[in-house]
């Protein structure tokens, strides 16, 4: 027996099924969650020609979306790649604060046990990013923070 679990915005979980002979898939729509979901569709600007730059253009935006959306409640921002992902939490560090209701020592804390100089900046200011290439012990304390709330 094989368990392929796939990110949910794998659109072709039936086409990738049939290319490994599974003979069926499962697809588990937003009625599965644990916690509901919520999806707001804002426009941000004309796209142009320039698919790059308009995706580049997008990281401005993320902070007024999370003050105007987040209610002051941690939150979770999916990026397309890694390096994607460490770019928007270094925005995120220089251009949107909620700290007010977050523990300074903890936060200190959690950036002592982090294993590069990156994740260690983020942390201190309450924000923190999640993505394959994070050592386990990093992974582990991104998640301890988030879930403890200690994070942004």
């Amino acid at each position: 027996m094989r368990i392929i679990a796939v990110s949910a915005t794998l659109p072709n979980v039936a086409q990738l099924a049939s290319f490994i002979e599974s003979g069926e898939a499962f697809a588990f729509d937003i009625s599965y969650r644990p916690v509901p979901l919520k999806t707001h569709v804002v426009a941000c600007g004309f796209a142009g020609t320039n698919r790059y730059m308009f995706d580049k253009n997008l990281d401005k935006h993320v902070p007024q979306l999370l003050r105007r959306f987040s209610s002051g409640r941690p939150a979770i921002v999916f990026c397309h790649s890694k390096k994607d992902t460490m770019q928007l939490a270094e925005v995120l560090t220089k251009s949107y604060s909620n700290f007010s209701r977050l523990d300074t020592s903890a936060l200190m804390n959690f950036s002592y046990k982090a294993s590069t100089a990156s994740l260690q900046g983020c942390l201190r200011k309450g924000i923190a990013y999640h993505h394959a290439g994070l050592d386990a012990d990093d992974r582990k304390l991104v998640e301890e923070a988030f879930s403890s709330g200690n994070i942004a």
